[in-house]
């Protein structure tokens, strides 16, 4: 088995582990590092979506989340592998939690560049959405997790 990060009990730790993942980890993305952003970003879009377990919230780096037969691979994880690459090549991000619930639970997180262009991985379907969040209009709530980095 693969070890997993720490399990994590709130949104803020959630995102400082996100922050810490994608900062001192980016050197697991290996020959991903080489090709443009927009073929990895669809690449990491194609990743199957694997939540985490009922009841438990878990952050990995990128090595794990890239492996075939890891699981979980979540929104989380999947912000983690761009925010990563992005960090690795100069360019300053942040994460950025949503709800779409009316008590305004947090419940779904992605990258925001410096430039105010959003970035979410999470589905297959977000391949044709790089810059804008497609799905403002149902949001609830939105917190930046992490301050640009």
């Amino acid at each position: 088995m693969i070890r997993k990060e720490k399990y994590l009990s709130c949104v803020e730790q959630t995102g400082e582990a996100m922050r810490r993942l994608a900062c001192n980890y980016c050197a697991d993305l290996g020959r991903w590092l080489s090709v443009p952003f927009v073929v990895y970003y669809r690449h990491v879009c194609e990743l199957p979506y694997i939540p985490d377990p009922p009841e438990v919230e878990t952050v990995s780096r990128p090595l794990y989340t890239l492996n075939a037969r890891y699981s979980p691979r979540d929104c989380d994880d999947k912000s983690v592998l761009l925010a990563a690459w992005l960090h690795a090549h100069g360019e300053k991000c942040r994460f950025v939690a949503t709800s779409t619930r009316p008590d305004k639970v947090l419940h779904h997180v992605f990258v925001q560049l410096q430039n105010g262009l959003f970035l979410d991985a999470t589905y297959k379907k977000n391949a044709a959405f790089m810059g804008f969040y497609p799905f403002f209009r149902k949001v609830t709530y939105i917190k930046a997790l992490t301050n640009f980095f």
